[in-house]
């Protein structure tokens, strides 16, 4: 019926000499993700989408994101049991799916990681089919789209069309043939905030004389703005992560001057650690070495040698931001390619700022220390993001932040109980003088304001003393337990009042364009228990990392505190058991996400698959040489798949070693703690890039309605979307 009707306007259109229905053109915005500068980084996520979505046009799944990361990152190979049989049974595709689809768009990006300090330019030159063009990146002038016919209209009928078209804004009318099976490309169809100045009309005459038109292609470009800590930034996912070597080994002893040593040297130092395996057939300071540029050319650099040193860092992970382990495996990267992919009318203008360790002090309003290459001239901070992005909002820069605002921030030393408040002032972009407004903003924040790093140090570790070096270095906290995180949380509203004043002052947001997603549960095996039955379980990089269930627990019981505490900030009715005079009052108003949270109980740190448990708990071993067989067990570095399909959806410190291996800058890349350091500095007891994706899947219905503007409030009813727009 559908199909008659449609035809019947048609007939009716033409016997009156009139156009025929605006329905009958339909039109895409081409590479709509303005992240990336080529169509093709965009096509990677299109295709996935198309594949798994088909022609029709039902409800999109509620876990399309998590479908689409399995169907991009899933490794190329025949028996995915272990990393070794992938690698045996591997595909044309198995080197790159091994990588994962981000290390192939990590340098067709619209942000400049190699400047310092690393930023998005002001300008980009991002690919179309028809060429290039530099773009503001923050408010773009236009967009290409392309327009097709209905093909229901044309049959099987041939010839040319003749298209015309004429900017809304008053532009020059142009005007093309084609065959009429083509798109029409048009190449800048003009955008402003002024939508009556946006877009273009649209006519084209058919070979019978049938003329189609669309008064209104028009795009609606969002910005998307997201900020926070790690859970925001994509820790522990490196675009590009790190490749070993099948067959040499690290020797973390720096006395050691040469790249092979047989079984029976002796070191004159005395390492400070014991044993990392009680296996007496493997060596537990020799762990897998990235495989470097000397090894691809056949040749052996002098471990101690600045040339070693260079080619080792050459091999480092890659990140789209490297001060802050920023990743696109992030949450909210997955969540803006799919408000571009499901919605081709739209284009997305994407800055995340989110930053690991940052918290509402320092991170949010201050500066704070970047993660990696301290060394390099204006990398030793990340600047505070809520600086960065009044900077680019901003028409005339940071010289056009000329507005102020003070604000009251609690404020102590790590480890401390003792609180002060510090007023810290903020200059902001007038709003008479910003590009635009932001239409959305996706938050992670307030872990590390309570202690995270520390927490995670007393659950990890026996003493204070156990790795006190390495723990002072990762975010200069020191280890503490909850007791100390619960003075901290009891000052957390008043620094996400703080914060909320400052998103309305400085950037003229509404509380109810902030979707504040909550933490997921990270302690939990695939039984539902607390984690620590078995200690060393996929720790043993290092003999001091071992997870305590007693103060696993007592953590745990704080977390539970933690979580309630951020959902009475976010709105005091939420909770029967919210306490009186929090500085947020009736709540922040942020759409705080906790849908996620149930999809995680058994799939913490520990949890193992349970159909194969015994199987997957062995692959959780860290991979050392046998020195009887010299073949690494339980499997080759090599084959690692960072990011194939895991029962767990949290990185343990082996996963964090193996994908990130990020070592400490200034002390002797073989210093016995670069183990440990590596370990936990590179994202251990952080989400996965599939927890990232599942995620994002709850994180859209919130995403949706507030584009859609319902309600202008915050704390809205999110429901699924039923169809394309």
């Amino acid at each position: 019926m559908r199909g008659l009707a449609k035809a019947a306007t048609v007939l009716l259109a033409v016997s009156m000499s009139g156009p025929v229905v605006a329905a009958d053109l339909t039109w895409e915005v081409e590479n709509p993700f303005r992240f990336f500068k080529p169509s093709s980084s965009f096509a990677l996520h299109e295709n996935a989408f198309r594949s798994l979505r088909g022609t029709g046009q039902g409800p999109i799944p509620l876990d399309i994101v998590w479908r689409m990361e399995r169907r991009l990152n899933d490794p190329d190979c025949k028996n995915r049991s272990t990393p070794d049989a992938c690698a045996a049974t591997k595909g044309p595709r198995y080197e790159q799916s091994r990588l994962g689809w981000a290390s192939q768009t990590l340098n067709s990006i619209c942000y400049d990681n190699n400047a310092r300090p690393r930023r998005y330019a002001t300008q980009c030159e991002r690919r179309y089919s028809w060429g290039s063009a530099r773009e503001d990146y923050i408010l773009p002038e236009a967009h290409t789209v392309n327009i097709a016919i209905d093909p229901q209209l044309l049959g099987q009928a041939g010839g040319s069309c003749a298209w015309s078209w004429q900017p809304r804004n008053g532009g020059k009318a142009e005007t093309k043939t084609l065959p009429c099976k083509d798109k029409l490309t048009i190449a800048r169809v003009p955008f402003a905030l002024d939508k009556a100045l946006s877009g273009v009309a649209v006519s084209v005459k058919l070979p019978d004389g049938r003329q189609l038109s669309d008064p209104n292609i028009a795009v609606e470009d969002i910005l998307l703005v997201a900020l926070g800590d790690s859970f925001a930034s994509g820790e522990s996912n490196p675009d590009r992560p790190v490749t070993f070597s099948a067959v040499r080994e690290m020797v973390y002893d720096p006395t050691m001057q040469r790249e092979e040593q047989q079984a029976s040297r002796k070191s004159k130092a005395k390492p400070n650690f014991e044993l990392a395996s009680g296996n007496e057939k493997l060596d537990p300071k020799t762990l897998p070495k990235r495989r470097m540029a000397d090894e691809d050319k056949g040749e052996l650099l002098r471990p101690a040698s600045r040339e070693f040193l260079s080619a080792f860092e050459q091999r480092a992970a890659q990140w789209v931001s490297l001060d802050c382990h920023r990743s696109q495996y992030g949450y909210p990267f997955r969540a803006g390619i799919q408000l571009a992919l499901e919605n081709r009318h739209r284009a997305v203008t994407f800055v995340t700022l989110a930053c690991s360790g940052a918290e509402i002090a320092e991170g949010m309003f201050l500066d704070m220390q970047s993660r990696e290459d301290v060394k390099s001239p204006g990398s030793v901070k990340a600047r505070a993001q809520l600086d960065v992005l009044s900077d680019l909002i901003c028409r005339n820069g940071a010289a056009g932040r000329t507005a102020s605002g003070t604000y009251a921030l609690p404020v102590f030393q790590r480890g401390s109980t003792q609180i002060q408040t510090q007023s810290v002032t903020k200059q902001w972009c007038p709003q008479a003088a910003r590009k635009r407004p932001v239409d959305l903003v996706l938050l992670s924040l307030g872990g590390n304001d309570v202690g995270f790093s520390a927490l995670a140090a007393y659950a990890l570790t026996e003493s204070a003393g156990d790795l006190a070096p390495i723990v002072q270095w990762i975010g200069s906290q020191i280890r503490f337990g909850p007791n100390v995180s619960r003075a901290y949380l009891n000052v957390l509203d008043e620094r996400f009042k703080a914060l909320k004043d400052a998103l309305r002052d400085g950037f003229g947001i509404d509380p109810g364009r902030v979707v504040h997603t909550s933490y997921e549960p990270i302690q939990f095996d695939e039984t539902g228990q607390v984690c620590g039955s078995q200690p060393d379980l996929g720790m043993d990089v290092h003999p001091k990392l071992r997870l305590s269930q007693a103060r696993l627990t007592e953590t745990a019981d704080f977390l539970k505190e933690f979580l309630a505490r951020v959902e009475c900030i976010s709105n005091a009715r939420r909770r029967a058991d919210c306490p009186a005079g929090l500085a947020t009052g009736a709540g922040t108003g942020f759409n705080l996400v906790t849908e996620h949270q149930p999809k995680f109980t058994r799939r913490g740190i520990c949890a193992r698959d349970p159909q194969r448990a015994f199987a997957d708990g062995a692959q959780m071993v860290m991979p050392r040489k046998s020195r009887i067989t010299d073949e690494f067990a339980p499997f080759s570095p090599a084959a690692m798949l960072p990011y194939a399909s895991r029962w767990r959806l949290f990185r343990t410190p082996n996963d964090a070693f193996l994908i990130a291996n990020t070592h400490r800058e200034g002390i002797s890349p073989f210093d016995i703690l670069q183990p440990a350091y590596a370990a936990l500095y590179s994202g251990a007891i952080h989400p996965s890039a599939e927890a990232h994706a599942i995620v994002a899947d709850s994180v859209m219905p919130y995403a949706r309605a507030v584009l859609e503007k319902r309600p202008a409030g915050g704390n809205i009813e999110v429901r699924p979307v039923t169809g394309t727009r």
